[in-house]
């Protein structure tokens, strides 16, 4: 078989075919994507992302662009032929203007666009300093706007609740009276991270409890026993039922516990501690919590002893004072009550503070009617608010009523008139102590 030369025709029909189509292609896409200036990164309005304008079309480039915040300031940035992006974070609730323009040289096209646009704000926080726990170990945040999820790290264990504009952290356990440091981390409601910030929260205060026994010796058998709280108590009435009474000899004493002011419960004895007696107080610490929500944090347990049974009769109709001991009186003196504008209180009360000496005042003010003002007022006993027994100096008519009130007794201690005169109310004070029993009685007293 011989060889035979086969001469093909080259196609140049089809590669001109291929040359019109790839053409119309190009220009096909130029008409298709016309030229525009696309901007990106502010959907959220997340300052911390960077913010990137683009141009778009074919062979298009970006010519010029400015982004300016609401005082007029211009935000750095980075140009290149087809793309601008931000050199720097962007401030959180601001406002910014930007203005870009891209051209396409070779069809001398050119299109400009404005956007405006702002940051996300950061929620005020409505409260104030200090930051303290509630009583249920809660702290309430407020804010001006809504927020969507909290972090919180700390040395105080807290659990973080968001409900809109507020956030709950709540701690179940921490220790007293201290200041912890609470670093906040979290997002706006569409979830854009906002700065964290760190609060100083104090815990409450521990509260503390004193009692007026502690240590005492031979006191008088009616002193009751008065519990002093740092501060007020949560449920106060569940608090009377909570405290148990002294006891004498691992025996519960009479009485009942009773408030007597808003930090201050007190227990009397019914009808009165027995004489040369231990008594024992022991106060559990369970159940009492502050109004701030702190709590006691270590029971109290004292113990004081009575004297001898003792008792003071005062007769302001024959102005005689009587000292009994056992049911026997041991002594007797004339004394000076008040006079008839300003009487002394009939009833039954006991002593509840003693000086030696004494500065006395009286509550109407300075140059008005009924104001006095005595110094080295001695051997002050005061048995019912500002009533007391103690010497009077300054007269010697005991017998009569002559005080504003108090229970005058001769002494000769500071006496100068009257030097030689009975020295009783130093013998009532040496006699006497802290809860002796006094009785005041309108009638029904003997001269002496």
């Amino acid at each position: 078989m011989s060889t035979q030369s086969v001469n093909r025709e080259f196609p140049w029909s089809w590669l001109l075919v291929a040359f019109c189509g790839a053409g119309l292609g190009i220009v096909g896409y130029w008409l298709a994507v016309p030229l525009n200036v696309e901007i990106s990164g502010t959907t959220l309005g997340d300052p911390h992302k960077a913010m990137s304008v683009q141009s778009s079309g074919f062979l298009s480039q970006l010519e010029s662009v400015e982004v300016k915040d609401d005082r007029g300031r211009i935000v750095p940035g980075l140009l290149e032929a087809d793309h601008f992006v931000t050199k720097q974070p962007l401030a959180y609730g601001t406002h910014y203007t930007l203005s870009a323009r891209a051209n396409r040289p070779f069809a001398q096209e050119g299109v400009s666009r404005t956007f405006e646009f702002t940051t996300a704000y950061i929620p005020k926080l409505l409260n104030r300093a200090p930051y303290q726990l509630q009583p249920d170990g809660a702290l309430h945040l407020q804010f001006d706007r809504p927020v969507s999820s909290v972090q919180v790290k700390s040395s105080l264990a807290l659990a973080p609740k968001v409900d809109g504009r507020q956030v709950i952290l709540q701690s179940q356990k921490y220790r007293q009276g201290a200041t912890h440091p609470v670093q906040i981390m979290w997002t706006t409601a569409n979830g854009v991270p906002l700065p964290s910030f760190t609060l100083q929260v104090q815990t409450p205060q521990a509260l503390r409890a004193t009692a007026n026994v502690q240590g005492l010796e031979k006191v008088g058998v009616a002193l009751p026993v008065v519990l002093t709280f740092s501060e007020r108590l949560q449920n106060r009435e569940a608090v009377l039922e909570t405290l148990k009474p002294p006891t004498i000899e691992g025996v519960p004493a009479s009485g009942k516990w009773h408030w007597i002011a808003k930090r201050q419960v007190e227990f009397v004895p019914q009808p009165q501690w027995p004489a040369f007696a231990k008594i024992d107080v022991q106060i559990d610490p369970t159940g009492l919590k502050s109004v701030k929500g702190g709590w006691l944090e270590q029971g109290i347990t004292q113990s004081f002893t009575t004297g001898p049974d003792r008792h003071i009769s005062v007769y302001l109709d024959t102005q005689i004072v009587k000292a009994i001991e056992s049911g026997e009186v041991v002594h007797s003196f004339a004394m000076s009550s008040g006079k008839s504008r300003t009487p002394t209180v009939t009833g039954t009360y006991y002593i509840y503070a003693r000086y030696r000496k004494k500065t006395m005042t009286s509550s109407a003010a300075p140059g008005t009617p009924g104001y006095y003002k005595v110094e080295n007022v001695p051997y002050a006993q005061y048995f019912h608010d500002a009533y007391a027994f103690h010497g009077a100096w300054w007269h010697s008519g005991f017998g009569h009523p002559m005080s504003h009130g108090c229970v005058n007794l001769s002494t000769r201690a500071f006496n100068r008139r009257w030097p030689d005169a009975r020295e009783d109310a130093g013998w009532l004070w040496e006699w006497a102590a802290l809860g002796v029993p006094v009785t005041v009685y309108a009638h029904g007293g003997e001269s002496s």
